[in-house]
């Protein structure tokens, strides 16, 4: 009962420190002192580490995605999310790449076997009569040829609807602004959330906060 009564308190808790710093944060307009990625992958900031920015993420993030947000750019904190491990200081969006963005996958449509091929499949091997049999060869393989033929058209299309998407997601990742993840030990999060000056001192390297501090 008793451990029941610590989880409680500690789970309002920190619910509450949370809902603390997207007050704080959330609305507020920042300063980027770095160029971010354009994706909802974003910057990953160890506390753990030394020094604490995965550059060789960053690095690999920025050739793959662009940039959305460059050095200098002001944005608005649009989201606070504390999770289990990690918490998203979403910026300008947070990010492309969320749930329900599109992917900009294209997939050919399946052209189906006619009811008429699918009847001559199974009459050939039954049909005794060798220039009947001849005739429903060919004409069971022009059914299958102009199949293969639009087939192929419907593949063509796809790959021509999936360039165009594929441009369309570029451009609207570059409006969709990044993140940065904090990331903590295993555990921490559940015994204390971080103030807002303890996040803005993490980030103050390449987030000048301004007046908000």
């Amino acid at each position: 009962m008793k451990a029941v009564a610590c989880f409680l308190l500690a789970s309002a808790l920190f619910a509450q420190d949370e809902s603390a710093l997207r007050r704080f944060f959330e609305g507020k307009r920042v300063r980027v002192k770095i160029d971010m990625p354009a994706t909802h992958e974003g910057v990953d900031y160890y506390t753990t580490k030394d020094p604490p920015l995965d550059l060789r993420g960053y690095s690999s993030r920025i050739r793959r995605y662009g940039v959305s947000l460059r050095n200098g750019d002001e944005v608005m904190i649009t989201g606070i999310v504390v999770k289990g491990k990690n918490i998203e200081f979403q910026l300008g969006g947070g990010g492309y790449g969320v749930f329900g963005d599109d992917t900009g996958t294209v997939t050919a449509t399946i052209v189906p076997k006619t009811d008429r091929e699918k009847r001559l499949e199974k009459d050939i091997d039954a049909e005794k009569d060798r220039d009947r049999r001849a005739r429903m060869q060919r004409e069971l393989n022009d059914l299958r040829d102009r199949r293969q033929r639009e087939e192929r058209y419907q593949r063509e299309r796809a790959l021509e609807l999936e360039v165009i998407r594929k441009r369309e997601i570029a451009e609207k990742r570059l409006q969709a602004g990044s993140r940065f993840n904090i990331w903590f030990q295993q555990g921490y999060l559940k015994e204390h959330v971080p103030s807002p000056k303890e996040v803005m001192d993490m980030l103050s390297e390449w987030i000048d906060f301004g007046e908000l501090r």
